[in-house]
């Protein structure tokens, strides 16, 4: 199956709201997880002076949970939705992460050159936050200004499937209860995603051949490691 690009953006209200409201808790632990992981196998540990970006972190979920599990750790979520990050500062409001704060930047804009995030980051993550570039060497190269040396990298997005029926059997088999503008988006972004080979030579193309990517589950891959 064709790539077929979606939207970069997630601006739509009722799209948002059905966005914030979904339990996306298993995935969203999973990249926390992960981290945790390959900060063990690496012997590394966080201090107060890191930082930790969460980039296109929509609603803030896994802003969140990285600033609970590492409280003394600065925090930056960063989205170029307003209605997203709108959603975010709601939560942030009511649970006081006082670690945790969220930038509203295009991420885009940062590879062109035309914004200039003033911090760099120890740690960058990401949740199926590729497929929605319509050119995904900008999200690399954002990410490559946007890190420190030694910058350690998790990344998780869908697995684009092999025929618009598989990605409708795995819709209907992941999200069959959901409602029907979350099928929807679903759809849309298994449609848009990457293969792991495209993404591994992806990484060979940007210069970060470091990173390693693999596939976790029909529905994910994971890219993981140190630059």
């Amino acid at each position: 199956m064709n790539r077929t690009p979606e939207p970069e953006l997630m601006q739509s209200p009722s799209q948002v709201r059905a966005y914030a409201d979904a339990d996306f808790s298993r995935s969203d632990s999973m990249v926390v997880k992960s981290l945790e992981k390959y900060l063990k196998k690496v012997g590394r540990t966080f201090n107060k002076t890191d930082l930790i970006f969460d980039i296109a972190c929509g609603p803030g979920n896994i802003s969140e949970r990285i600033a609970k599990n590492w409280p003394f750790v600065n925090v930056v979520g960063i989205d170029g939705s307003k209605e997203m990050l709108d959603e975010a500062e709601k939560k942030l409001s009511k649970n006081i992460t006082k670690n945790l704060s969220y930038q509203l930047i295009e991420i885009n804009s940062i590879a062109k050159g035309e914004t200039h995030f003033p911090f760099k980051a120890d740690v960058i993550v990401s949740n199926s936050a590729l497929h929605h570039f319509h050119y995904p060497y900008r999200f690399w190269g954002a990410l490559k200004k946007l890190g420190r040396t030694k910058c350690i990298h998790v990344h998780r997005d869908l697995i684009r499937p092999t025929s618009e029926e598989k990605a409708f059997e795995i819709q209907e088999k992941h999200l069959s209860n959901s409602p029907e503008i979350l099928k929807k988006d679903f759809y849309a972004s298994l449609k848009a995603s990457f293969t792991v080979d495209e993404v591994n030579q992806q990484l060979i193309d940007a210069g970060l051949s470091q990173l390693e990517v693999f596939q976790v589950d029909e529905l994910y891959f994971e890219i993981i490691g140190c630059t």
